[in-house]
């Protein structure tokens, strides 16, 4: 069973606590944005 599908069965029930959906997706913003930073960021260095 794909993990996704779990946590929508389980939302469904009402059994995943929502500070566990907040961190979930403040996990996701991290990463985003440290993508984000990163691609803004580089710059080539081969001369």
């Amino acid at each position: 069973m794909n993990v996704s599908n779990v946590y929508l069965k389980k939302r469904r029930d009402g059994e995943v606590p929502r500070c566990r959906i907040l961190a979930e997706k403040r996990a996701r913003l991290y990463i985003i944005r440290r993508c984000l930073l990163m691609l803004l960021c580089w710059k080539e260095t081969a001369d």
